[in-house]
């Protein structure tokens, strides 16, 4: 059976997608805020933050700064 182009997405012949909470189940693909991580990298001393070559922007923090970096992730809502 042919739809004309005009209505494609009205005229959807799946079953499967009828109402939104049938689409919303099976879709693949859904990104978030829930998806996404902060990563800390932790090492030894007071005040040392080493740059990782692997990861730009992505720094080894010592305790000290690993906890203020979390206390300012957390003001923001960045922490569950």
């Amino acid at each position: 059976m042919q739809f004309p182009a005009r209505d494609y997405p009205a005229l959807r012949a799946r079953r499967m997608r009828r109402s939104a909470f049938s689409r919303a189940l099976m879709r693949e693909n859904r990104l978030c805020a829930e998806n996404f991580i902060l990563p800390l990298f932790v090492t030894d001393g007071e005040a040392v933050c080493q740059p990782i070559a692997s990861l730009p922007g992505v720094e080894r923090l010592s305790i000290d700064l690993l906890l203020e970096q979390f206390l300012e992730a957390a003001q923001i809502g960045e922490v569950f």
